[in-house]
């Protein structure tokens, strides 16, 4: 039987509710870790499957894994009670349903002492399953590269630090987040509880570290996944009102504002594109609200709004109707870009307009159906000359284009200035799809790859 440490090095929290589909590997995954120096905190939301005897059975043999129950159904309370039990100098979280590298903690926990760090975040893997292979590929938490190795701090590096990503993925120093207070919103549901979460503890950290490497492998393809199955629609537009609230009352409002309408627009933007039909049209009144009551305020920031963004931003401040068909359009944007990228075929010239998270998701899709991309072009000079998975990375003006060939505008927040781009040069719209959403894009490829 494997002890328990009176001072763990890591506290790792795993909430769960009904997660027995994919919990035995995740739990695994975490009393694995080469780091035996930690303790497994599981906090049951009341599961009615066979998610508890599951973790009496591992704890039965760990002493280091100890069990929790909290019935208020939120994943916050769940999440701010394994703080509050915590005894491990730093905090990990693990998901349910996703899994974790066996040296994810001792490499993370080592990066984190030799910094002094209050957090360390570092990348990530995305996976899905089909027909029984895993396919597995690794996503950045920043696309700015400058931000790795190096110690950043809240107040001097904001536009660095509040880049958005998964706040599952590194660690937390316990005593940080209970100096400073720094919580989980108790609202209902598992959901979105992370983006405040995230936020403040970026905005107040004396040290964040950026370790380039992944260890934490996350699920996308759980169709009981909160984020899939939103039950209640006003999830994301409540979160932001307690992040509000709690930089207001921290004195950190006129600083980081900002950041947070960034944040908020977008996270709303990608949520309303990730929803059915129906849940569209719940959410849509409660969208077009904040941008249209947004607009005004934000005229005097200095943010630096993509194209789409200003549109949408313009069109609420005109009408609800210019707002709808903005949003629309983009609708049929994708839904041409995906009958482009379902007619490539073996042979064609293809090249990849951006080699970040989006752009290699795409391109490991085309080597999965034998169609080579010529390239990847990317504005980041300092990619040029290098290879992404054996695929050369060009400036656009080393491109020479034939009529016939296809460009994939793989960007999440650029894509529009790339194809204006691609547009001065000489190439239109016909020979150009839009990839800007990466959970549009997996489900796209998890939908051709089984047919």
């Amino acid at each position: 039987m494997m002890k328990k440490y009176e001072t763990p090095k890591v506290t790792v929290i795993m909430y769960v509710k009904n997660g027995a589909p994919y919990f035995r590997r995740a739990l695994d995954s975490v009393v694995g870790q080469t780091l035996r120096e930690i303790e497994v905190l599981i906090v049951d939301g009341g599961s009615t499957d066979d998610t508890l005897e599951i973790a009496e059975e591992v704890s039965e043999r760990d002493d280091r894994v100890r069990i929790f129950s909290c019935g208020k159904g939120s994943v916050g309370a769940q999440f701010n009670l394994g703080v509050r039990e915590a005894r491990g100098e730093y905090i990990g979280i693990v998901e349910s349903d996703d899994y974790i590298l066996p040296e994810m903690y001792e490499t993370e926990y080592r990066y984190a002492k030799e910094t002094a760090c209050d957090i360390l975040r570092a990348d990530n893997h995305i996976f899905f399953e089909l027909d029984r292979q895993e396919i597995r590929l690794r996503t950045k938490v920043s696309q700015d590269n400058s931000v790795y190795g190096r110690e950043l701090r809240a107040g001097r590096d904001d536009e660095s630090i509040q880049t958005g990503g998964s706040y599952w993925t590194g660690l937390y120093r316990r005593a940080y987040l209970l100096d400073n207070k720094i919580r989980m919103n108790e609202s209902k549901g598992a959901a979105y509880q992370d983006f405040g979460f995230l936020f403040l503890a970026s905005a107040m950290a004396e040290s964040l570290y950026f370790l380039d490497d992944a260890f934490y492998c996350y699920r996308k393809d759980n169709p009981n996944s909160s984020c899939n199955r939103p039950r209640d629609i006003r999830m994301v537009h409540e979160e932001y009102d307690f992040l509000k609230k709690e930089l207001i009352g921290r004195g950190l409002w006129e600083h980081l504002k900002k950041y947070y309408y960034l944040w908020k627009i977008r996270n709303e933007r990608w949520f309303y594109y990730n929803l059915d039909k129906a849940d569209q049209k719940r959410f849509f009144p409660y969208f077009y609200e904040d941008l249209k009551n947004a607009s005004a305020e934000l005229s005097d920031l200095d943010i630096k709004w993509n194209i789409k963004e200003k549109k949408l931003l313009e069109a609420a401040g005109r009408s609800e109707t210019s707002f709808a068909d903005c949003l629309e359009l983009r609708m049929q944007e994708w839904e041409s870009a995906c009958k482009i990228m379902q007619r490539i075929n073996r042979g064609d010239t293809i090249y990849i307009f951006g080699a970040g998270n989006i752009g290699r998701i795409m391109c490991h899709y085309l080597q999965s159906r034998k169609v080579i991309p010529k390239a990847y072009i990317d504005n980041n000079a300092g990619l040029w000359g290098t290879e992404q998975g054996e695929v050369k990375v060009l400036f656009p003006d080393a491109v020479e284009a034939e009529p016939e060939d296809l460009f994939l505008i793989c960007s999440e927040n650029y894509a529009d200035e790339i194809r204006e781009d691609l547009e001065c040069r000489g190439i239109p719209d016909t020979q150009t799809a839009i990839v800007d959403d990466m959970d549009a894009c997996v489900r796209f490829i998890m939908r051709q790859m089984k047919e």
